[in-house]
């Protein structure tokens, strides 16, 4: 399997997992895995923004492609996704202003967050084949929930949490930014650079979204915590309470990571995403100070930025594909792509410790 960037699809090549898509409320499957693709698919794929898709080893041409591009002209709906956006949406943006949340609310959260953790327990690839359709352009607070929601319950498992631990996490990850609603919506758009006073309303939305929740009676301490202290930092100097440490509740030091993680990835006016290996770059540099190292560690074995199958560009400026991960996904086994056969560890052997990984390799396949 290889990661292919879009710009380099060719005919022929054969889809080794399903290529998934969102608009505001509803998730996708443009095509699924093992169809061939034909020079349409590939424009649709092209239209629709996404970056790349992971390819079959080889590409032969198949001789029904043409039938296959008909069969899948009409996009199969992900249910889970789409019912989860959907219910987010009227959640968040339904209601100009949330004192409450209803009855009807709570359920919704509730079936969401048993979605997920049913996805995640039955295909591992769940995060792989969704997170990216949700990162559109068009980025909407409860569709950052959602993503954060889905990483935190990776992360949960490879800290090998509780299900109920996970489920609260999952829930605490839909609604941590609930807050928000009630803070002036010009401020949450603003393209560019908050004031002072500005930045001191945003501060406020921890404490108003736990009081919402508090309000329901119907969450969980854990649950609560999770919303009111995920802007916390390690080192004490994070909003609201400025607690540091282990005093932050595990749930909450998950949700920062996850948190800041898609922050940084997502589209913003002001901005454009950052790649995820510098993101990644950037939150294990702030372990010990905003990030818990654990959890950071956590995240890195649960949201990889070079799965294997990825082509990397090295800064010796040779390329290859990634074959292997050490516990430091940012430094896996890398066989060359050239006429002899070569395999760098660039984390346990000397000779290559002085070599990095620059990022994807967008050349010829």
């Amino acid at each position: 399997m290889l990661i292919v960037q879009i710009e380099k699809l060719r005919e022929g090549m054969q889809l080794a997992e399903d290529v998934c898509y969102t608009d505001a409320t509803k998730m996708e499957t443009l095509f699924q895995k093992g169809v061939f693709l034909s020079s349409a698919m590939i424009d649709m794929l092209k239209e629709k923004g996404i970056k790349q898709v992971r390819i079959e080893g080889g590409g032969k041409i198949s001789d029904d492609y043409k039938t296959v591009l008909v069969e899948y002209e009409k996009p199969k709906v992900n249910e889970n996704i789409s019912r989860a956006l959907s219910d987010l949406n009227e959640i968040f943006d339904c209601n100009e202003e949330i004192k409450e949340l209803s009855k009807t609310a709570v359920e919704k959260v509730d079936n969401i967050a048993d979605s997920i953790v049913a996805d995640f327990s039955e295909n591992s690839d769940f995060l792989a084949n969704h997170m990216i359709a949700l990162q559109t352009y068009d980025d909407y607070t409860y569709k950052h929930c959602l993503r954060v929601a889905m990483m935190s319950a990776s992360v949960c498992t490879e800290l090998g949490l509780s299900q109920n631990e996970i489920k609260e996490t999952v829930v605490s990850g839909l609604l941590h930014d609930i807050g928000k609603s009630n803070i002036d919506h010009d401020i949450i758009i603003k393209p560019g650079k908050l004031t002072d006073a500005e930045f001191a309303e945003i501060k406020k939305h921890p404490l108003i979204g736990y009081n919402i929740l508090k309000a329901s009676g119907d969450y969980s301490e854990n649950i609560l915590a999770g919303v009111l202290f995920h802007q916390e930092k390690f080192d004490g100097t994070g909003y609201p309470m400025g607690i540091a440490g282990e005093k932050i509740p595990l749930i909450a030091r998950i949700l920062t990571v996850c948190d800041v993680f898609d922050a940084l990835t997502s589209n913003r006016p002001y901005r454009v995403p950052w790649s995820v290996p510098e993101t990644e770059e950037y939150i294990l540099g702030g372990s010990g100070t905003h990030f818990d190292l654990n959890v950071t560690k956590a995240f890195l074995r649960a949201f990889n930025p070079y799965p294997v199958g990825s082509i990397v560009e090295l800064s010796d400026r040779r390329h290859g594909v990634v074959i292997k991960h050490n516990d430091n996904v940012l430094r896996p086994v890398v066989r060359i792509m050239a006429s002899s056969v070569e395999e760098l560890d660039l984390m346990n052997d000397f000779k290559y410790l002085s070599i990095t990984i620059k990022g994807l390799y967008t050349g010829e396949v």
